[in-house]
């Protein structure tokens, strides 16, 4: 019996070593996440700008002053879509203050624009949008207050 238990308190430390190990591992690499690094070391491309952005500027619709919700939406990725679909549900509670712009030509985006009667919408180019808004991945949904940046993320804000 003794060769049982030194045997069964091997796989025992064998499978503590490998745990040990796997937690490290995952923690190095949350860490790196958090840092912007990928796992081979380059820097991970931001896709939504970050709080702070003058987007003041922006030629196609007024930004400078009041709350504004702009929302970047591209008529071929799947996300988008799903945004769409959550925008037009409910217009009434989404287009008080939403400004959509959508990425591609006005014939690539046609679509789109038909389901957007009642919003502030603009076509802009897919350079435009990464020129003024620094937005390189869809949907965006910025939060901009008097001409600056204060959130962006993925989704919708939760409206009260």
């Amino acid at each position: 019996m003794p060769g049982f238990a030194y045997a069964a308190v091997a796989v025992i430390g064998a499978v503590a070593a490998l745990n040990l190990v796997l937690t490290l591992t995952l923690a190095r690499r949350i860490r790196e996440v958090r840092a912007g690094h990928a796992h081979d070391g380059e820097s991970v491309p931001e896709v939504l700008p970050a709080p702070g952005l003058d987007v003041s500027g922006f030629a196609h619709a007024e930004l400078r002053s009041g709350r504004r919700t702009v929302v970047l939406l591209t008529p071929t990725c799947p996300p988008c879509q799903s945004l769409l679909e959550t925008l037009t549900a409910d217009v009434e509670r989404h287009r008080r203050d939403a400004l959509v712009l959508m990425i591609g030509t006005p014939v690539e985006t046609a679509s789109m624009a038909a389901r957007l009667t009642g919003f502030d919408t603009v076509t802009i180019s897919e350079q435009l949008a990464e020129q003024e808004f620094r937005v390189t991945g869809f949907p965006a949904v910025l939060s901009v207050v008097d001409g600056v940046v204060v959130d962006s993320s993925h989704q919708l804000p939760v409206l009260a």
